[in-house]
This record gives C-alpha cells, sequence and structure tokens, in this order.
C-alpha cells in the first residue's frame, strides 16, 4: 500500500515549493527521485501522480513538486500567481531544487523514510535541463534522468527578443489553454547573464554521475535532434540514450490523465530499472 505526504517548504529566498512524497507505507531507508516539471507544467499535470505513485511501487520515494514561480496557487489546478510566473528564472529553479535536496539531508521532509545520501533526479523538457544543471552543480545528486529534455534555454526568436526588449515582457500563451501569462525583462536577463553557466551540452560534458537520455521520435515540441546533441556531449561510458520510436513530447499522455498510458509505464519501467543500481 502506498502513502503520500503533501508538504510546503521554504526556499531561501522566502517562497514556497509545494510538492508531494510517495512511498511505500513501511517502507524505511528508501531512495529518493525528484521529479522537475517542464515549461508551464506542474505537479498534477497529466501522468505526474500517476508517475509518482509507479516510482513508489517499484522501490523509490518519489518526490513531485512545483517550482515556487510556476504560477500554481494553493488549489493546484489554476495559473493564479501570475506575478510569479513572470519572474520564474532558471536560476530560481535551480534554487527550488537545492532547497528541496537541502530538506532531505537535514531531515524536515522524508525522515525515517528515506536514504539521502540515494537521491537522483529527472525532468521532463525544461525540467530536463534543469534537472541535468542540478546533477552537474550539486554532489548529493547521484544520477539524472532526462525525459523529453531541451538541450538549451535559448528558445527564443530575435523577433521575440526585441519584443521583450520594447515591452518589458513576452506574452506567453499555453496551448490548448485560454490563460495568458508573461515573463518579465528578468527572466531574459537571467539567460543572458548565465548563457555560460546555462550551457547544458557543456554542463553533460562535464556531469560526474550516470545520465540517461529518454526521448520520442514524432517529438514536435524539442526536436531529438537536441538530445542527440546531449549524448554527443556525454561521456558514452556512464550514459545511456534511449529513442522511443512513434513516442511524442508526453509520451502519449494529455491533461488531465485519462487512464493507464503504456508508453508512459514503460518510460518508467526503464528509468527505475536504470536509477537501481546506483541508488
Amino acid at each position: 500500500m502506498l502513502a503520500e505526504l503533501s508538504f510546503v517548504l521554504p526556499t531561501s529566498s522566502g517562497d514556497e515549493i509545494r510538492g508531494d512524497l510517495r512511498y511505500s507505507r513501511g517502507g524505511t531507508g528508501l531512495p529518493v527521485l525528484l521529479l522537475c516539471h517542464g515549461f508551464t507544467a506542474h505537479k498534477d499535470w497529466g501522468p505526474f501522480p500517476h508517475i509518482g505513485c509507479r516510482f513508489a511501487e517499484l522501490g523509490f520515494a518519489s518526490i513531485i513538486f512545483n517550482f515556487s514561480h510556476n504560477g500554481m496557487g494553493p488549489d493546484f489546478r489554476r495559473f493564479t500567481e501570475r506575478e510569479k510566473f513572470s519572474k520564474n528564472t532558471i536560476g530560481k529553479e535551480l534554487e527550488d531544487v537545492r532547497s528541496v535536496v537541502d530538506a532531505l539531508g537535514d531531515g524536515r521532509l522524508g525522515e525515517g523514510i528515506i536514504d539521502a545520501a540515494r537521491t537522483g533526479i529527472l525532468g521532463h523538457s525544461r525540467g530536463g535541463g534543469v534537472a541535468i544543471l542540478s546533477a552537474r552543480l550539486d554532489p548529493r545528486l547521484k544520477g539524472v534522468a532526462a525525459w523529453s529534455s531541451v538541450a538549451t534555454f535559448h528558445r527564443y526568436t530575435p523577433r521575440q527578443k526585441q519584443v521583450w526588449e520594447e515591452q518589458g515582457f513576452l506574452p506567453v500563451t499555453i496551448r490548448g489553454s485560454k490563460t495568458n501569462l508573461r515573463y518579465g525583462i528578468e527572466v531574459l536577463r537571467d539567460l543572458e547573464t548565465n548563457r555560460e553557466q546555462y550551457d547544458l551540452p557543456a554542463a553533460v560534458k562535464n556531469l560526474r554521475v550516470p545520465l540517461l537520455l529518454v526521448h520520442g521520435s514524432a517529438d514536435v515540441s524539442v526536436s531529438p535532434r537536441e538530445p542527440e546533441e546531449l549524448y554527443a556531449a556525454a561521456d558514452k561510458s556512464k550514459t545511456d540514450y534511449v529513442l522511443l520510436e512513434g513516442a511524442g513530447h508526453t509520451f502519449g499522455a494529455a491533461h488531465p490523465y485519462r487512464g493507464v498510458n503504456p508508453t508512459v509505464d514503460h518510460v518508467v519501467d526503464l528509468t527505475a530499472r536504470w536509477f537501481h543500481p546506483f541508488l
């Protein structure tokens, strides 16, 4: 039987991270997997709760959390924190990951349940890039998996950046939603100022821990060329790349989640098998 513990953690900047810890009831000393959601997603998006449960069934304590500035309010269903979303830099997401890892290490999260010395991280899409950077920067993370991952955070055209500069913000549209959001100029400044630090192929090249890349051949949101670029930069002795023929960006899942998806379960199962030897 699975147990689920919802939590709220403060960041070093005083913001809040809301998430869910799932594990097999009665389990102790469990390895931990942190899951980072992607752009305009959240911890309850689509199959994420199912994924958290599946990892728990496979012997991990899973943690899926909302980045502090992802725009989701406490009801977890609506983008009500639009001002925070407008300031959601890569730097803030990296800080959020550190805050969760800190809480695991000092016992504020998962005490008596988890073994903080066996912590891995995985991310989807933009979250895959954040997971890779986090694993490069934080030696407490022992492995990283990136699903449908970007190879760069610089995804804006010259025209978009011109509008961004002129208006002081960039409109953000969520596909399939009427929600209108915006990115403030600080998001662009963060990318420009930290161009070298946020270089994902360079981060992969300098990873000290194992890396798993999983991507769909039919992904139209993030081209398979991007994980290929990451794999080309990686140490092949500790990197695995799995290309799923015919799979899309979310492996066939959508929001709301409408039941078991064999491709999602396959990705979770292969990721769990990959993590187990070193967590």
